[in-house]
């Protein structure tokens, strides 16, 4: 029954109007193929985009001849709909730690200069910023790394106007560039080359 409906929905799927086996396929698979990517911490939504975008994966593979039928349907559309699930939250992964890395402030200068940077160079510099107080680290992190406009780090420190919030910048880069000199002048000599070190 099952190899009967597999080849009458290929058959039918090589041809012009394809809405029939298309629904067949609805009708036969949706709910098996929604319930896994459900069960692999998918939304009703998402599950429902899964299966419709391996649907459209199937149609061009057995139009252009790349599958003929050898595993069944429900196999096929199964294995599709999972590699199409393990991209999207490798996909969300990513964009959700570039997101968190936005959001933490403080930690994005150092993540930056994680390249040039060895251990030692690195536990110095955490503790650099961390003394030169929280209004400064947001400042530098949000103009050099997050690279934000003086208009919208002024809406977020509510300064005056814009010169004063420049004339501040500059006292927190001196003040980072003083520390720097006192404290660890190797540690300053890697920075120079970044454009932290502005």
């Amino acid at each position: 029954m099952t190899s009967t409906l597999n080849q009458d929905i290929l058959l039918d799927l090589k041809q012009e109007d394809i809405e029939e086996p298309v629904k067949k396929i609805y009708e036969n698979y949706f709910v098996g193929i929604v319930a896994q990517i459900i069960a692999n911490g998918g939304s009703k939504d998402d599950a429902a985009d899964i299966f419709q975008d391996a649907v459209l994966v199937l149609i061009e593979k057995v139009k252009t001849g790349q599958f003929r039928g050898d595993s069944s349907l429900k196999t096929f559309l199964s294995g599709i709909a999972r590699n199409l699930w393990l991209h999207e939250l490798r996909t969300r992964g990513r964009r959700n730690n570039r997101e968190a890395e936005y959001m933490k402030g403080e930690e994005v200068i150092s993540e930056a200069m994680l390249p040039v940077l060895d251990k030692n160079q690195k536990v110095n510099l955490q503790e650099v910023l961390s003394e030169i107080g929280d209004t400064c680290k947001k400042i530098l992190t949000g103009f050099y790394y997050q690279e934000k406009s003086m208009k919208a780090l002024l809406q977020e420190f509510n300064y005056e106007n814009e010169q004063v919030l420049r004339n501040k910048k500059s006292k927190c880069m001196k003040k980072l560039k003083d520390l720097l000199l006192n404290n660890n002048n190797n540690l300053l000599n890697s920075l120079k080359p970044l454009s932290f070190y502005e």
